[in-house]
């Protein structure tokens, strides 16, 4: 399979950091893992291409948990990091056929009143490997948390993704399998009260998300994508025991996983004006924000 020029190469070191950091994160997941329960998301977003190809956007979206202790749908004060909702407006610039930059605001809503405002600017390059597609994209975010009225120290986030997909037309309907890699990493903008030599140590990368989906392209306009997705989260554990005093869950590096199946819904509002640039309809506008 045959390389094109300039678009392989683009982002090299994003390409082989990610390698690198995989191949680091499996040798650590040998050491202490936990899977949690399955939760499920289901998300609906409209698009708005303009003349040049720019798109806004507007994105909602529900999360459930399946575990008991996480479950705040059906029981006050319940809840935990894996029960939300959350909206996302946005805006992304066609800079090129190749190139789109923009940026998002966000604001999720968690159990006992916390809400986390997020605000980002991302670029992204779109290229080939052959007759598949293949996208980076690096995205860096400001993180407010409000939590029941009080604010905790402002966090940065550095967030970088790699996907590949191709399409085939099967009759009227278009499917475009697609597979993303995506890893972050948590940014102290200050130093907190409990940063002492009893504090975790903190892993090189804070989170990674491996996600597989299959577009359906009903129409121009109307897609439906249901999708998998594993979200590990990479911490340190100080170690607890039982009350016999054997180990319960060992003192070291430790991998939380959390198994995730959803569906997006998502569809282009119609512009009623020519576009400029053909490569604007192929663009994953906004994909892959599921946190």
């Amino acid at each position: 399979m045959r390389l094109k020029s300039n678009n392989f190469c683009s982002f090299p070191l994003l390409t082989a950091l990610l390698l690198l950091t995989t191949g680091a994160l499996h040798h650590a997941a040998a050491q202490s893992k936990a899977t949690g329960d399955w939760s499920a998301i289901l998300g609906g977003q409209a698009n708005y291409l303009s003349k040049r190809d720019n798109a806004f956007l507007l994105r909602g979206q529900l999360e459930r948990s399946f575990e008991t202790d996480f479950n705040a749908l059906d029981k006050e004060g319940g809840g935990g990091q894996l029960q939300n909702a959350s909206v996302l407006i946005g805006y992304e610039w066609l800079l090129s056929d190749r190139w789109t930059g923009g940026f998002i605001e966000k604001v999720r809503f968690d159990p006992y009143s916390t809400r986390t405002f997020s605000t980002g600017g991302f670029l992204r390059h779109c290229g080939h490997i052959g007759s598949v597609q293949f996208r980076k994209r690096a995205l860096v975010e400001h993180v407010v948390v409000d939590d029941m009225g009080e604010h905790q120290p402002n966090t940065g986030r550095a967030r970088f993704r790699v996907d590949f997909d191709r399409t085939w037309q099967v009759g009227s309907i278009g499917l475009r399998p697609r597979i993303a890699y995506e890893i972050q990493f948590d940014i102290a903008l200050r130093k907190t009260e409990d940063a002492g030599v009893d504090a975790p140590e903190k892993r090189a990368v804070d989170r990674a998300y491996l996600r597989a989906e299959l577009a359906l392209d009903l129409t121009d306009r109307l897609s439906v994508v249901p999708y998998v997705l594993r979200r590990t989260e990479f911490t340190t554990a100080v170690g607890t025991f039982n009350e016999d005093g054997s180990v319960q869950v060992p003192k070291g590096p430790r991998n939380l996983r959390y198994p995730t199946v959803g569906v997006d819904l998502r569809f282009t509002l119609p512009s009623g004006q020519p576009h400029s640039h053909t490569v604007g309809r192929e663009l994953p506008t906004f994909e892959g924000y599921q946190d």
